[in-house]
């Protein structure tokens, strides 16, 4: 099955002037009356896009800072958000190319690389501004949703006005005042929840329907509303023939759409010995700009023709990104950019001619798939040399380990060194991971050269019994057969945690880091659900790190961070949403959007339900510190 290509929003704009041409054809209306829709709401333009200059190009890395902050303190700093990502990826690129220089530098003048470390004052106010400007974007997107709740709320208050106006048992002149009055605060009210707004509306017309049904009841009103829409068409009209003198061919079209609408859908009726004279006058108008339409179409050929030039060579250009062939991951994200930029420019491109524009699309999207398959054919083979680099740095914590436990461990100076030098040559992983294995090696390996150093053991022989036994406990564990029943689990894991908690072991010790994983594999044993499973291996983490007050601050502030990262990311999809009509809802891309929110919205909730756990540990563990701190003193004073 082929699929239509998308249209570009040059494309879009040409379908609204066919739809203004087929409105046209629209005979004059029947009688009903329909709600009021003033004149001022159809002519209605956004604001313009702030303008706000920034030579990102000659900037100094000290000027970024600066730069960010004329953003932020911009009134329409929400339209500059194009500016920011530039911003911020012209500091990138420049800082990385600094940082590297630095790191030749300390590293040429006898410094080791593990050692390197860079951060300059501007570095950390262009971070923190980003930040500042990330959370004030959150903000104002919240306040466009109470906003709207307001409206909503504002709107369903109207309607019950409408409703008991219909129910009075008499109706008058200053009825139908009030109903006009009523008709013009909903329309003033501001926009409510995407996903409420056809509700409401069809909500609203209901009621309003019934309101008319009530009139025609009688006459005198009747009269007075034929009065009231023939001169609201009167200024639909007068509305129309200026935009004859609009130089702007496409606006004028869009707006005549937007006329046209009104003049059938939202308002009533007028006396009969008007309908006909009104309507061939607004007929006349509508004619009118219809022509000038046509005008600005025969120049059409020659604008399809330099479309279609700078469309091809758009293509080119991807091919010979393609052609390139980047072969690593640096070369890869440049390449990923530059394609992007060259797709942005060809979909914001107008339309070609027909002969031609499926070829183009063909090609557009044979040259997406070649890239994408090259691009997840590289990631791939990166992902399992990644799995390998991470297997080899585990085996290198774990022989740094066992030369610490060997009695020996003086004998081993020379494998230390070189298994420094191992690590530096076991290849890139992620950052994340790559943080958390170098901080557990690099801990290894500083406690051996301590002991080294000090030209004695770092531990105390007391210290040394107690590591001792802490080894040994976990030793005879890994060997006892657990429980497979969840209960039983549960209780068995309570035990063992009890009982080496009473061995007053070091937190992060590799001794409690495989004590910790044992516990919670366990669980895989059982019959439990995989969601359950999920949060008894996370209540065993909290159980053997629940008297250290570092492990909990660390898992809190991961467990916030997550969902700081969640709530951004629904923001923006939610956000997303409010473009599509409520009639998308079958769109394949709201489906998704949708699934994802869902998905999202659980995932936040499970992390809360986790962050409130250890929250509640960190209170309990202060409490009780705060006690310790109380009876040392009492004890203090006594003496």
């Amino acid at each position: 099955m082929q699929m239509e290509p998308t249209l570009s929003p040059e494309e879009n704009q040409d379908k609204l002037v066919q739809t203004g041409e087929e409105k046209t054809t629209t005979p004059p209306e029947q009688e009903g009356g329909q709600e009021h829709v003033t004149e001022e709401k159809t002519t209605q333009k956004s604001p313009a896009t702030p303008s706000l200059e920034i030579a990102i190009d000659q900037l100094a890395l000290e000027e970024f800072p600066s730069a960010l902050e004329k953003v932020l303190k911009n009134d329409q700093w929400m339209k500059l958000g194009q500016l920011v990502r530039d911003l911020q990826q012209q500091f990138d690129a420049q800082f990385l190319k600094l940082l590297q220089e630095k790191k030749a530098e300390f590293i040429a003048d006898g410094g080791n690389e593990i050692d390197f470390y860079f951060a300059p004052d501007y570095k950390k106010s262009f971070s923190s501004l980003l930040r500042e400007y990330k959370q004030k974007k959150g903000k104002h997107f919240k306040e466009i949703e109470a906003n709207q709740k307001a409206n909503l709320n504002r709107k369903k208050e109207i309607i019950e006005e409408i409703k008991s106006l219909i129910d009075q048992s008499e109706h008058n002149n200053n009825t139908y005042r009030q109903f006009k009055n009523l008709q013009e605060a909903f329309h003033n009210t501001g926009q409510v929840p995407r996903n409420e707004a056809n509700n409401i509306w069809q909500t609203y017309k209901f009621h309003v329907e019934r309101f008319y049904d009530f009139l025609h009841l009688n006459r005198d009103l009747r009269d007075a509303d034929f009065k009231h829409n023939y001169t609201e068409k009167l200024k639909i009209i007068e509305r129309a023939e200026a935009l004859a003198q609009n130089a702007d061919v496409l606006a004028s079209i869009r707006e005549l759409n937007v006329l046209h609408r009104l003049w059938k859908n939202d308002l009533g009726p007028v006396a009969k010995e008007h309908r006909e004279e009104l309507w061939n006058r607004f007929q006349t108008a509508t004619k009118a700009i219809h022509q000038l339409k046509n005008e600005y179409n025969k120049n059409i050929d020659s604008i399809q023709s330099e479309n279609l030039a700078l469309k091809d060579q758009l293509l080119n250009e991807i091919a010979a990104v393609i052609e390139a062939a980047p072969n690593n991951h640096n070369a890869w994200q440049n390449a990923i950019k530059q394609v992007n930029t060259l797709k942005e420019k060809f979909h914001a491109l107008g339309r070609v001619q027909k002969s031609e524009n499926k070829r183009l699309w063909n090609t557009f999207r044979a040259l997406s798939r070649e890239f994408n398959q090259a691009k997840n054919l590289f990631y791939k083979e990166q992902k399992s040399q990644e799995k390998q680099y991470i297997e080899a740095k585990k085996a290198l914590i774990q022989e740094v380990a066992t030369i610490l436990d060997d009695p020996n461990w003086r004998d081993y100076v020379g494998r230390m060194k070189s298994i420094q030098n191992d690590w530096k040559k076991t290849g890139r992983i992620s950052r994340k991971l790559s943080n958390k294995l170098w901080e557990e090696f690099k801990a290894l390996t500083n406690l051996y050269f301590d002991r080294l150093k000090n030209k004695t053991e770092a531990l105390s022989a007391a210290d040394q019994a107690q590591l001792a036994s802490q080894n040994n406990f976990v030793e005879a564990l890994l060997k006892t057969e657990a429980p497979s029943t969840p209960k039983k689990l549960e209780n068995f894991i309570d035990e063992q945690a009890a009982q080496w908690l009473s061995l007053n072991p070091q937190p992060n010790t590799p001794a409690q880091k495989k004590l910790i994983q044992h516990l919670v594999q366990l669980w895989d044993a059982t019959t439990l659900s995989a969601k359950d499973k999920a949060v008894q291996k996370f209540n065993t983490q909290l159980v053997m790190i629940k008297n250290d007050a570092t492990g909990l601050n660390k898992e809190h502030s991961a467990l916030k961070m997550k969902i700081d990262d969640i709530k951004t990311e629904l923001i923006q999809l939610q956000n997303n949403l409010q473009f599509f009509s409520s009639s998308s809802n079958e769109n394949p891309v709201v489906v998704e959007v949708t699934t994802k929110i869902e998905k999202l919205s659980a995932q936040k909730e499970a992390l809360e339900v986790k962050s409130n756990a250890v929250k509640s540990l960190k209170r309990t563990l202060k409490k009780q510190q705060e006690a310790e701190e109380v009876n040392q003193k009492t004890d203090t004073q006594e003496e």
